[in-house]
């Protein structure tokens, strides 16, 4: 195990220092429940308590030394405990971290290829086609993500879209230790401003697309905008791939200052998609890129907006020198758990979840449905407490637009009354009449309903939750699964034939 000195890290961030300067640093850590001996802990202000109150706590368990901000030495000096470790004091703590792991764990990604993809929507389905092409034309590859963090397959517990910067460095560290040459990690707004990513240099990074969303974090898709687009320049980045269907891609492209590459369905990208046979039931699409072109027969997820999440895959692979048919194959082949996943079927009807939670990815879900299958759409949809309410009633026209009957459910209500975010979602259907809207708040009814009402070639679409396996309720998590009710309802419905 590797260490580093804490004078060796006071340098590098410009800390002030008290206490032994030759004491050793062998990792960080955030929380001072799980910290090893050994290891410095963080302690950041935090949005409701300061994380200089574990102070005593993380000595106890072994920690080597403390960072902080003068609040943070304000309340250690109020708790009046005795220091036996050195601190380091700088004026933001969170802004030193991504540069202090960096240092601490050896630069672990140095050696590998690095693949940032950022974006409102496809972030989870694109970094998820690019790992899972990587192990399909042999390469030891790492997943950082929504849906999982995985190195060669193996499963790693994380707990954020993007992980704290400790975490982070840590598990770019078990990569490099596993022999990982390529990793596709998802970045999101939140990371970039919190200062995660710090310290790390991308070879790629890519746009999805930006839509409302996280404003009650941002304020302002102005400001949302800027954290992105923060990634795009060469503090983070050596390349870009970004797709230019929507305004803020074209945005991007005026204000990027590094090389990049354009993928999109409009106008002259320099990766064009568009539909190769125009008259089928079952569309095909080809890519016109720089080296020729290159054609998806069939694609496991639906949706147009699933062949841009493909393209931008193919383009970033291909960026950092892996193509070829295996690579284009594995793409149409990918699946991702809760995007666009077909979890059952009932004669002809068909049942799909979505993580869609955001009013363009479910017209774009909503849309690719309505070109692909010829029955019903029926809807189950809610939306998280505690999060941009404004989105809400433009969440439940857009589903009702595109929808023939919607069933508005809780997802996560978390501390909010479930009731008022429904009556939020139900004003914007009931702006469209000729869609059916019935309110049922316990989720797993409301999916039960929807598998009642489905006729014929009907499609039911469960949106909102995606993957996840629980449901925040006034403070605690139940388990629940989308895809797990499902399957209970189908395989009780076969249990009685």
């Amino acid at each position: 195990m590797s260490s580093t000195s804490v004078v060796e890290i006071a340098s590098l961030i410009g800390a002030g220092l008290s206490g032994d300067p030759d004491v050793s640093v062998t990792g960080v850590s955030l929380d001072s429940t799980a910290i090893k001996s050994g290891e410095l802990f963080a302690a950041l202000p935090g949005r409701s308590m300061h994380g200089a109150r574990f102070v005593e706590e993380a000595i106890g368990r072994g920690a080597s030394a403390i960072v902080t901000d003068s609040a943070g030495i304000q309340l250690i000096e109020k708790i009046d405990i005795s220091l036996s470790v050195p601190i380091l004091q700088v004026p933001d703590p969170r802004a030193c971290l991504g540069a202090l792991c960096k240092l601490v764990y050896g630069d672990p990604a140095s050696d590998m290829i690095l693949i940032g993809v950022t974006g409102t929507n496809g972030k989870s389905t694109t970094t998820s086609m690019i790992y899972q092409a990587a192990r399909a034309v042999g390469m030891s590859a790492g997943l950082i993500g929504t849906l999982a963090t995985l190195i060669n397959d193996e499963k790693v517990v994380s707990a954020r879209t993007t992980p704290e910067a400790p975490d982070l460095f840590r598990t770019l560290a078990r990569m490099k230790e596993a022999g990982v040459k390529i990793i596709a990690m998802e970045v999101s707004s939140i990371a970039v401003a919190e200062h995660r990513v710090d310290g790390l240099q991308f070879d790629c990074v890519a746009f999805t697309n930006l839509s409302h969303d996280h404003l009650d974090y941002h304020g302002s898709m102005s400001e949302y905008f800027f954290a992105k687009a923060r990634l795009f320049t060469q503090e983070f980045a050596r390349y870009a791939l970004i797709c230019t269907d929507s305004h803020w891609g074209i945005e991007l492209c005026n204000k990027v200052k590094i090389p990049y590459e354009t993928v999109g369905t409009v106008g002259s990208p320099d990766w064009k998609i568009s539909r190769s046979n125009e008259n089928s039931v079952t569309p095909s699409w080809k890519i016109d890129g720089p080296r020729g072109e290159i054609q998806f027969d069939s694609l496991a997820l639906p949706g147009k907006m699933n062949v841009v999440n493909a393209a931008l895959a193919l383009s970033v692979l291909d960026r950092v020198g892996i193509r070829g048919k295996n690579v284009v194959e594995a793409i149409c082949k990918a699946t991702v758990p809760g995007r666009g996943e077909l979890v059952g079927k009932r004669g002809d009807i068909s049942l799909f979840v979505d993580y869609a939670h955001s009013p363009e990815s479910i017209e774009e879900f909503l849309t690719g449905l309505k070109n692909e299958f010829r029955g019903r759409i029926i809807t189950v949809l809610g939306a998280g407490g505690d999060r941009d309410a404004s989105k809400r009633v433009a969440m439940g026209r857009v589903s009702a637009n595109l929808s023939d009957i919607v069933i508005v459910t809780d997802d996560n209500p978390r501390s909010e009354d479930p009731s008022e975010i429904r009556k939020q979602i139900i004003q914007g259907v009931e702006e469209f009449s000729n869609a059916l809207v019935v309110e049922i708040g316990d989720r797993r009814e409301a999916i039960t309903h929807a598998l009642e009402m489905a006729v014929g070639n009907d499609v039911v679409a469960i949106l909102g939750k995606g993957h996840e396996r629980g449901q925040e309720i006034m403070g605690r998590t139940i388990a629940f699964s989308d895809v797990d009710v499902v399957g209970e309802l189908l395989g009780r419905e076969d249990s009685h034939d």
